[in-house]
């Protein structure tokens, strides 16, 4: 197949390349650089379905690790939520749901999903689209000694990163670095703090995903640091899409 340049990614107006909480006004939003996800907020969840499988690396409930996956699900479930078994709970909702078991991934979040934040940028041989839904009721300093458990929680700070491009394992696991530091430097510039007066840089139940397209027609990104094109593309779009996840959660 020919390689096409990444210049076919780009809109008229750059300005309007960022999307910001659209699910406030409508269940539906169409990316304007990636057409072919499928965005869309259901009565208790969101849904980013792809018309082929990604490469997908996750920390998801279900269908989490090194998968390929073409449904995502953030689902939104109570804040007194508790599951003895919530591995087991988020498989027989996506039963419910009839999407395809074995190629969704499914996220659960306490934080509201109309107020999910989705940015989008295309760059060097890639294009990204990106969407956080963020609460920091349990906010947490990694590194800070705590009372911990080994029960699994749903996740309250969610990240989605969907990109057009071509990644090695590595670079994703990179990417997935990258989006986590751009996380926690949005919540130290929100002065996000814990009662101690230190900064947190997340929340006790966080989860991300980053799922690639593998498109063959173009050049593979061994790194995705923040040096990068493409680590910097992810920094900045995870940074703005927590900072408005973050400061617009009521409403």
């Amino acid at each position: 197949m020919t390689r096409r340049s990444c210049l076919r990614y780009q809109i008229s107006d750059k300005s309007e390349e960022k999307k910001v909480q659209p699910f406030r006004k409508q269940n539906q939003f169409t990316s304007r650089i990636w057409p072919e996800i499928t965005m869309v907020k259901k009565d208790d969840h969101l849904l980013f379905e792809f018309p082929r499988r990604l490469a997908a690396f996750s920390s998801a409930v279900h269908g989490g690790g090194f998968q390929q996956v073409s449904h995502f699900v953030n689902w939104q479930v109570p804040l007194d939520y508790a599951s003895n078994d919530p591995i087991l709970l988020m498989k027989q909702k996506i039963i419910e749901w009839e999407y395809p078991l074995e190629q969704t991934a499914g996220l659960q979040t306490a934080a509201k999903i109309h107020c999910a934040s989705i940015h989008e940028e295309y760059g060097d041989e890639f294009r990204i689209v990106c969407c956080v839904t963020a609460g920091v009721g349990n906010r947490e300093r990694a590194g800070r000694k705590r009372k911990s458990y080994s029960a699994y929680q749903c996740g309250t700070i969610n990240t989605f990163l969907f990109i057009d491009g071509r990644l090695t394992e590595a670079a994703m696991i990179n990417g997935i670095i990258t989006a986590t530091e751009a996380k926690a430097a949005a919540l130290q510039d929100l002065q996000i703090k814990l009662e101690s007066g230190e900064f947190a840089t997340g929340t006790t139940t966080d989860s991300v995903v980053l799922a690639a397209s593998q498109a063959d027609y173009l050049p593979t990104h061994l790194f995705a640091g923040t040096a990068t094109t493409i680590g910097n593309t992810i920094g900045c779009l995870v940074y703005e899409a927590t900072c408005e996840a973050v400061r617009n959660q009521e409403g």
